[in-house]
C-alpha cells in the first residue's frame, strides 16, 4: 500500500504544459495543494488548483472491496476531505451557484508572541520571551460561491500560551490559591518566572478570498483546562525551580481573532478583553504571528 500510495503521488505532482487525462494518466501542473488520504481499504488523492485556475479539483479514488480494486476519478466536483474515513452531510444546494464544503484534519498552525495589556503595576512581560502556539485538529469550512472567495470555517485547535517576566519580580501562588507579585529571594540572579495556560478553543471565522490575498475575522472561545507558574533563578551558584498548578486561571475566554493572507506567508492577531486569572495579577491576553 505505500509504495502505491508514493507511486500515485510521483504521478500526479509531474510537471506539465497543461493538464491532461489520457487513459489511466493525469499530469497537473502547478498544484495548490495537494492531499493523500489513507485508510484500511481505501488510497485517495485529492488535488486543489493548478497552473492558471485555482478553482480546478481533481481526486482519485482506489478502494479495496472483496479483494478486488474498485477506481473512480472525479474532476471539479465539490467534496468533503476524507469523507470516505469520517462521516458527512453535504452542504451543498445547486451545484451551479454554490461552492460546496469541505472538512479536514488540520488547519492552519500558528506560532506567535504574546504582548499582554491592561497590566497590573510591578508587571514586567518580556513579549519576544513570551509565545504562543497553536495546533489545529479539525477544520470545516462551507462556501458561499463556487469561485471559493466567500466562506464560513470552523477550527478547532490546542493552544498554549506562555506569559513571561525577566525582570526583578516573580509570580507566587499564596495560600488562597491566587497569583501575585513576588520579589526574588535576596541574593538571586532572576532567570525568568511565567504563566502557562493550556486550551482547546474553537473559532468561528468569515473569510474572503481572492487568489493569493484574502483575510478572516471571527470569535474565538477557549475552554482553558489547565494552567501553571514556572520560576527559575539561581543563588550562590545553584539552580532553582519553583514550580505550581492550579492557579485559578479563568476556565471560559473569548478572543476576537483576525487573519491577513498574503503571497509569502499569512499573518494573525487574537486580542482577549477576559482577564487570564480570576483573582489576583490582572492581565489580558493579545498574541500575534504567523500563520502556516
Amino acid at each position: 500500500m505505500e509504495r502505491f500510495i508514493i507511486l500515485m503521488a510521483a504521478a500526479l505532482l509531474q510537471t506539465s504544459a497543461f493538464a491532461q487525462s489520457n487513459n489511466n494518466t493525469v499530469v497537473i501542473n502547478n498544484p495548490k495543494r495537494v492531499t493523500i488520504v489513507t485508510g484500511d481499504s481505501i488510497q485517495k488523492v485529492i488535488v486543489k488548483g493548478k497552473e492558471g485556475d485555482d478553482n480546478y479539483e481533481y481526486s482519485s479514488t482506489i478502494q479495496l472491496v472483496d479483494s478486488n480494486y474498485v477506481s473512480k476519478e472525479e474532476i471539479n466536483k465539490d467534496s468533503w476531505f476524507l469523507k470516505d474515513i469520517f462521516p458527512s452531510v453535504s452542504m451543498t444546494g445547486n451545484n451551479e451557484q454554490k461552492g460546496g464544503a469541505e472538512v479536514i484534519l488540520g488547519g492552519p498552525l500558528m506560532i506567535g508572541f504574546t504582548a499582554p495589556t491592561h497590566t497590573d503595576s510591578g508587571t514586567d512581560f518580556s513579549t519576544f520571551r513570551s509565545w504562543e502556539f497553536a495546533l489545529p485538529f479539525i477544520e470545516a469550512t462551507a462556501f458561499f460561491d463556487k469561485s471559493h472567495r466567500n466562506a464560513i470555517a470552523v477550527q478547532t485547535f490546542f493552544n498554549w500560551r506562555n506569559y513571561r517576566m525577566t525582570g526583578d519580580t516573580r509570580f507566587v501562588k499564596n495560600e488562597h490559591g491566587n497569583v501575585e507579585l513576588a520579589p526574588y529571594p535576596e541574593g538571586s540572579k532572576p532567570k525568568f518566572s511565567r504563566v502557562k495556560v493550556f486550551s482547546f478553543s474553537g473559532a468561528l471565522l468569515y473569510s474572503y478570498s481572492n487568489k493569493k490575498w484574502g483575510f478572516s475575522i471571527g470569535p474565538v472561545i477557549n475552554f482553558n483546562t489547565y494552567a501553571s507558574l514556572k520560576t527559575r533563578y539561581r543563588i550562590d551558584g545553584g539552580k532553582y525551580k519553583d514550580v505550581d498548578k492550579h492557579i485559578n486561571q479563568r476556565k471560559v475566554t473569548f478572543d476576537i481573532m483576525g487573519i491577513l493572507e498574503t503571497p509569502e506567508i499569512d499573518l494573525y492577531l487574537k486580542y482577549s478583553p477576559n482577564n487570564v486569572l480570576k483573582d489576583g495579577v490582572k492581565f489580558r491576553s493579545l498574541t500575534f504571528g504567523v500563520a502556516l
